[in-house]
């Protein structure tokens, strides 16, 4: 059906990018999953916890769990068959700076010592790194070759950002990035953080405003402020469980940056362990 599927190009990810299941089924994408822990319970993510079941976890814990990254005899385990069958392997991973786990490819790399794996670090998460994925997907089906697709996804970074709603500062709190004190006369102003993903692949916040009609104008309006033409370009909404104005900001989207396609899923462990129920995010 695809390059990838006929031996060539074997396209991989983590599962920190929220590939949705329907372009992982119609492209053959490989999803590595990360480790979900719960106290000292260890889950593989979307293998032994689905996202809906993450979700279902995190509303009773009383700390917030953690994300392991993958390691990296995990991912030789995975690589090394393709690469005996003569594939090339495309790794599209998890900010950096976020997880160890795009470290953890490279010294899979190194230990497999081969030039047929190419790994491509997407400063972004969830769906942010889902839009790379899928980019270089469709480039593969068009029979582009490996340099082609990196060229266009560093180019496509040129461009790119992320931004994400909290709906409560629980988690900001419980993550040590607010203080209580913070915490508690942010909710009492109804204070909502906008959070963004930096071009570094950091996480920040990067402004606060009051209520939630204000915060999803804010990251449209902050989108429209990039002069990009999004006629051409896909845009991710991204949402947790709780998220009910979802629906709201993708007719935003649609009405104010006419984008090519929007793509809607739900965000796992990575971001969602920070941003907490009802977090939103748009990603392009």
């Amino acid at each position: 059906m695809m390059l990838n599927m006929s031996g060539r190009i074997r396209l991989i990810t983590d599962s920190g990018a929220d590939v949705p299941l329907y372009y992982r089924e119609k492209y053959g994408i490989e999803v590595v999953p990360l480790t979900v822990l719960f106290g000292r319970a260890e889950f593989k993510d979307q293998v032994d916890l689905s996202v809906e079941e993450f979700w279902e976890k995190l509303a009773q814990a009383e700390e917030l769990p953690a994300t392991n990254q993958v390691n990296p005899h995990e991912f030789a385990e995975v690589f090394e068959p393709y690469l005996k069958q003569g594939d090339t392997i495309l790794y599209i991973g998890l900010s950096s700076k976020l997880s160890g786990t795009l470290q953890s490819a490279q010294l899979a790399k190194e230990l497999l010592k081969s030039a047929k794996i190419h790994i491509f670090d997407s400063k972004s998460a969830s769906l942010g790194v889902a839009l790379y994925v899928i980019k270089a997907a469709e480039m593969i089906a068009a029979q582009a070759s490996v340099p082609e697709i990196l060229a266009a996804l560093e180019q496509k970074q040129r461009d790119s950002a992320a931004y994400f709603i909290l709906d409560s500062l629980t988690h900001l709190v419980k993550g040590g990035r607010l203080t209580r004190t913070q915490g508690l006369v942010g909710t009492i102003l109804n204070i909502k953080p906008v959070l963004k993903i930096t071009k570094a692949g950091t996480i920040e916040i990067d402004e606060k405003v009051r209520s939630t009609k204000r915060a999803l104008q804010t990251i449209v309006d902050k989108a429209q402020a990039t002069g990009i033409d999004f006629s051409q370009k896909k845009l991710a909404v991204a949402y947790t469980y709780g998220a009910a104005p979802a629906a709201e900001l993708k007719e935003m989207v649609i009405e104010r940056l006419q984008p090519l396609e929007v793509i809607e899923g739900l965000i796992g462990p990575t971001i969602g362990t920070h941003a907490g129920p009802g977090g939103l995010g748009l990603l392009f």
